[in-house]
């Protein structure tokens, strides 16, 4: 478990980029929340995908509606336990609210994590989503 809260800080480093938190930062309006969500996850989809370790790959950035949502590929050998998921989510609440990501709470906007996995009854997915207001 401890493996994957340090993916979990890996991704929020990854993605806390200075230059596109800032672009959320200055836009007031919703649309243009949206339009500079948009334009971060083109920038950053255009550099995956990213390895962050052995076992976990950030595949793919999107925004839909008023999430922001980072897909990420577990290898079958990944230790990864998704009855875990209270403490793996409580882990990304400290990690976003403690970095530049938090803009984008504080602008009504979900940060969700999505992990794809195998295990032994086939492909799985493990949501960690954190609303706005988290921090």
């Amino acid at each position: 478990m401890k493996r994957f809260l340090k993916i979990i800080g890996a991704i929020v480093i990854v993605i806390a980029i200075p230059a596109i938190i800032q672009k959320v930062m200055m836009s007031g309006k919703a649309d243009e929340n949206q339009a500079a969500l948009a334009k971060m996850a083109d920038e950053f989809n255009a550099t995956l995908p990213k390895k962050i370790d052995r076992y976990f790959t950030v595949t793919r950035a999107e925004i839909q509606q008023d999430i922001w949502r980072i897909h990420i590929t577990v290898d079958p050998k990944a230790p990864i336990d998704p009855y875990q998921q209270k403490q793996y989510k409580d882990f990304a609440i400290q990690q976003i609210c403690g970095s530049e990501m938090k803009v984008i709470l504080k602008k009504k906007i979900t940060i969700e994590y999505l992990y794809t996995y195998t295990d032994s009854a086939g492909e799985q997915k493990l949501r960690i989503s954190i609303p706005p207001g988290s921090c």
